[in-house]
């Protein structure tokens, strides 16, 4: 049983579209190479920690309900309470002083410390 000509061009044109599908998507799947510049890491890098640091931190005395949510521990009923709190007795002067709000403790101060403040 033989190939025709019409049948093995049909193949070929078959086979060649097949291999160009292929490099195709191996083009799209490469991924571009990480340039990093060396000479401005270090300049930069000494403000990163400052500004992530920055940028985690709630401030208890200015924070809204969603602000205060996303503190760790703090759902909406308690991030109600804290500005509820803050409404009838003023600004907090301390962290210490966010355990005078109801359902927070010692712990909780202490697991806010690094993402809360008082400015």
């Amino acid at each position: 049983m033989g190939v025709t000509a019409q049948e093995r061009a049909a193949l070929t044109v078959v086979g060649g579209v097949a291999l160009a599908a292929v490099v195709v998507l191996a083009w799209q799947q490469r991924r571009a190479p990480l340039l990093i510049e060396t000479a401005q890491l270090p300049a930069q890098a000494a403000g990163w920690d400052d500004a992530l640091a920055s940028a985690r931190q709630v401030d208890v005395n200015t924070a809204e309900v969603t602000q205060l949510e996303r503190l760790p521990g703090v759902g909406p009923a308690l991030a109600r309470r804290i500005v509820a709190y803050r409404t009838v007795h003023g600004p907090f002067r301390s962290l210490e002083e966010l355990s005078g709000v109801e359902g927070i403790g010692a712990k909780t101060v202490e697991a806010l410390a690094d993402y809360a403040v008082v400015k």
